[in-house]
């Protein structure tokens, strides 16, 4: 809790297959750090909380209702709530650093 040093070297866990995570998790908002594997793909969802995060490492293709994006280090996104979204991971890992409400 508090603070991380540099986003790349830390220690994540297995979250789910293909992804490693950390996280930190205050009353109302979450941080994590993922790692995703390549050939990984969520073909889309939607919430009802804002979500935003950077790329940290690598490059992640995303889609925004309409958009799609290949996005790499340095680069961000914003998701508004209740809208549809998703991406997949090309031929390398990917490192995000992702802010989202808490849910429930």
């Amino acid at each position: 809790m508090g603070f991380w040093q540099n986003v790349n070297e830390l220690t994540l866990e297995d979250f789910r297959p293909g992804i490693r995570s950390r996280a930190e998790m205050g009353d109302g908002l979450v941080m994590a750090c993922m790692e995703i594997a390549p050939g990984n793909e969520d073909a889309g969802h939607q919430h009802p909380f804002d979500q935003c995060g950077i790329v940290t490492d690598g490059k992640i293709e995303m889609f925004i209702e309409d958009e799609r994006r290949v996005l790499k280090a340095m680069e961000t996104y914003f998701i508004p709530a209740g809208v549809f979204h998703g991406w997949k991971t090309l031929d390398t890992p990917v490192k995000i650093l992702d802010i989202s409400v808490k849910q429930g």
